[in-house]
């Protein structure tokens, strides 16, 4: 009997959300627990009438009767509803192998993956092969600005997913996108990340290396020419490389940048030949390498590049991403930037584009890699684009030892030992307090985090626009 009702364990988290929502647009009998709701989530679902009861009960149990239970990878074991699962006997699966069955199938999979880049890349390869006509069916890790959802289940014979080196579920330890069937993989970048689950760049690196090796040999890796880990792993690839970046010997590269406030015009070349410039509103050089990597993709599928044009310029990429919230009288830009590369892209791509307008840098460490203090040292550099720096203390750090934990009072000292700027806080209400009224008009506001950061985006927004 085909599987019909499925229940999903922690299904106010964006990708596991989405998807729910796919599947019972598709037809599916859904429901969903999770500790506690949060929007936009939790309006979508209830938007699409998918009962969720919140918070983790065993009793939850006895109101479903699903077929097939889905168990995201925050969950654990001890996890008193996941215990009533096991034991009843239901069937259940992590989240990317219930992708796998109800999304990948027997489609043609593309796999955006790399430590950085990727929830950019998957919607606009999913945008992309949508506006040329090829409608797939997609998974994003993020909310798309130009689509209507993180999530479509589609008759087309394509499938874009982003895949996450991440593990899967407690009973799966292994990296979600091992689970995806790669025929394309775009490998954006490879650096250490995921300190609670990973030891060190090796161990990462043999994620991406076991990935590489499910590509089948009539698949193609797209592969970033500037990032020697990624040209190292692709290597080991049995199907065709293609690469693609900024260097001289890619195959498929950026030539001539233009920037202005407006957005950048950038040259497109194909083994030093070019093919034509581009136009779009995106910040740095990184989005223009996530862009060409979208490029290489529908190439090889025999889509014609000179209809790429107009969808570049309409592609604004995803929530959070250097999404401008605010433009007068400040700009105010979200940023998921929480890894110290990203945070010194993000910030040196708003430096390029505004000159010498004031920018403020409100960071927090809140992912499990950036509360810790493995990165301690790179994120002194990191910052070296903005003009005043506000750190806030780790989220949650006293759950670390205080010689494990980062520390935002030495990282503002050693900031401001380079002549820079920068003050440590406690709460966001001290940094608000200490930056209000410091601010004029024309700074720009730069908010980076890869979790909520208590609403200092919304708390920035009120202020400036009352």
């Amino acid at each position: 009997m085909e599987t019909k009702k499925i229940h999903f364990v922690g299904v106010g988290g964006v990708g596991m959300g989405t998807f729910a929502v796919a599947l019972a647009q598709a037809g599916y009998e859904i429901t969903g627990s999770d500790l506690k709701l949060y929007e936009p989530m939790k309006g979508v679902l209830a938007r699409n009438k998918i009962k969720v009861i919140e918070g983790y009960e065993s009793t939850t149990l006895e109101q479903l009767s699903p077929e097939l239970v889905v168990i995201g990878n925050v969950t654990r074991r001890d996890n008193p509803e996941v215990k009533a699962w096991l034991n009843s006997g239901v069937k259940f699966v992590s989240f990317p192998e219930a992708v796998r069955t109800f999304l990948i199938q027997d489609k043609t999979s593309i796999v955006c993956a790399g430590t950085h880049g990727k929830t950019t890349t998957t919607s606009w390869v999913s945008f992309l092969l949508k506006e040329l006509g090829k409608n797939p069916s997609y998974l994003i890790g993020g909310v798309p600005r130009d689509l209507d959802s993180g999530c479509a289940l589609t008759s087309s014979d394509l499938f874009v997913v982003e895949g996450d080196e991440y593990d899967s579920a407690f009973f799966d330890k292994g990296p979600k996108f091992l689970h995806y069937a790669p025929h394309f993989l775009i490998l954006s970048s490879i650096e250490f990340d995921h300190a609670d689950i990973y030891k060190d760049l090796d161990h990462v690196k043999s994620s991406f290396e076991k990935l590489v090796a499910l590509l089948p040999g009539d698949g193609l890796c797209i592969a970033r020419f500037d990032d020697p880990v990624v040209m190292q792993v692709a290597s080991g690839a049995l199907c065709p490389v293609q690469t693609f970046g900024m260097g001289t010997g890619a195959m498929w590269r950026i030539g001539k940048v233009v920037e202005s406030e407006k957005g950048i015009e950038f040259e497109v070349l194909y083994r030093n030949r070019s093919i034509g410039t581009f136009k779009t509103q995106m910040f740095g050089e990184h989005n223009l390498v996530n862009l060409l990597s979208g490029m290489v993709v529908a190439v090889n599928l025999g889509l014609p590049m000179d209809k790429v044009r107009g969808i570049v310029e309409k592609f604004h990429g995803a929530k959070r991403r250097q999404e401008i919230l605010i433009e007068n009288p400040i700009l105010l830009i979200d940023d998921f930037a929480h890894h110290p590369t990203e945070v010194a892209a993000t910030l040196g791509a708003v430096r390029k584009r505004y000159g010498e307008r004031k920018i403020w840098a409100f960071f927090e460490p809140r992912s499990a890699t950036a509360r810790r203090k493995v990165h301690q040292e790179e994120y002194v550099k990191a910052f070296d684009s903005a003009d005043m720096v506000c750190i806030n203390s780790p989220f949650k750090g006293t759950e670390l030892a205080e010689e494990n934990r980062l520390s935002s009072d030495i990282l503002a000292k050693e900031i401001q030992s380079k002549g820079k700027m920068a003050q440590s806080f406690n709460s966001v209400t001290d940094i608000l307090e200490f930056a209000l009224p410091q601010i004029k008009e024309n700074d720009v506001l730069v908010v980076m985090s890869n979790g909520e950061f208590d609403k200092i985006q919304e708390k920035l927004t009120g202020y400036f626009k009352k």
